[in-house]
């Protein structure tokens, strides 16, 4: 019997989410068309938030997972699944083998957290992010993990992250449920 937590409920408001900020890039280009001083690195400053809110969503997407396929797991008397454990298995690293779930949720806590850090604080979050070349050098490190995770030229098309969310999400349902 299939249970109402196999139903990938959370798909379409995370898609309304990303399509709202696809909607704040449009925005951002319309500024710089519009007024000379609004260069690429004022669009970057701005694109920056809309980045980070798309990784928490993502990541908000992420724990929901983890609660769904431990729910479907309790209600079949098998054992509660840390969140680590999902989160580390990713069917689809990235060519230098890390891992896009992980990737995904430290950029979100970076966004999240880093006003309360004095400069780069140095955690597991700053340490994962600098296996992927992020440091406190780095000025736009939302942007930066867009183009790591799909290339440069399409970094705002935030579809690709609910795709590679939504995959995984069908990976683990498979695997573990």
């Amino acid at each position: 019997m299939t249970s109402w937590r196999e139903i990938d409920f959370r798909y379409d408001w995370v898609y309304l989410v990303l399509s709202a900020l696809k909607s704040g890039f449009d925005e951002v280009q319309k500024r710089g068309e519009e007024q000379e001083w609004f260069d690429g690195l004022w669009q970057l400053e701005h694109s920056e938030s809309i980045f980070g809110v798309a990784f928490i969503t993502a990541q908000t997407y992420i724990v929901g997972v983890v609660g769904d396929i431990n729910k479907i797991r309790s209600g079949s008397g098998k054992s509660v699944l840390n969140k680590n454990k999902c989160y580390e298995d990713d069917p689809n690293p990235l060519p230098n083998g890390v891992n896009r779930i992980l990737l995904i949720n430290h950029i979100a806590n970076y966004y999240k957290h880093q006003d309360e850090w004095n400069g780069w604080k140095l955690n597991n979050t700053t340490r994962f992010l600098a296996t992927v070349g992020i440091n406190e050098n780095t000025e736009f490190p939302c942007y930066e993990v867009s183009t790591i995770l799909w290339d440069e030229k399409h970094a705002i098309e935030l579809e690709k992250l609910l795709l590679i969310i939504s995959e995984w999400r069908e990976y683990i349902l498979s695997n573990y449920k």
